[in-house]
């Protein structure tokens, strides 16, 4: 295991979380995360889709930045925010953000299908829909609500 063998040679760096003996981190270092990070990033910019708006770069996603760091979107997502992982928060948030802004450029330019778009950026990015309530009554608190009305003194 990670931790027994950097133990022996009086180390703690792959420790997956202090405590837990599950396994190693999957990078040593910011550096290597940034690097596959980058990769990946270029992949898609190299590699152009013919749509029917012409040929556009292949849209960064975060299932397909998992994929290509070979990783599911959970750890994805220890590496943002877990306990353990603090090193990595800023690299992968700066990923995270760069994929966000691309949809959301492509988006409003018309590359993208706006559905599509929507459900991504709820799911993967918490956005949110903005839901007003209007809870304004209409009374008239000049008359106590337990005095008789006229219409009851009539009858």
């Amino acid at each position: 295991m990670c931790i027994e063998s950097n133990k022996k040679k009086g180390m703690n760096k792959g420790q997956f979380k202090i405590g837990n003996n599950a396994s190693c981190k999957k990078w040593q270092s910011v550096e290597e995360l940034e690097s596959d990070i980058q990769a990946y990033f270029d992949g898609c910019d190299n590699n152009l889709i013919e749509t029917d708006k012409g040929k556009v770069k292949e849209p960064y996603t975060i299932q397909g930045l998992a994929e290509a760091l070979d990783v599911d979107r959970k750890t994805l997502l220890n590496y943002e925010k877990a306990k353990g992982y603090e090193p990595y928060f800023h690299t992968i948030k700066k990923a995270k953000n760069k994929i966000e802004r691309q949809k959301v450029v492509n988006g409003l330019i018309g590359v993208s299908n706006p559905t599509i778009t929507i459900f991504d950026l709820k799911n993967n990015h918490d956005h949110k829909d903005k839901q007003e309530i209007n809870q304004k009554t209409e009374h008239d608190f000049k008359q106590p609500i337990w005095e008789t009305t006229d219409f009851e003194k009539k009858k």
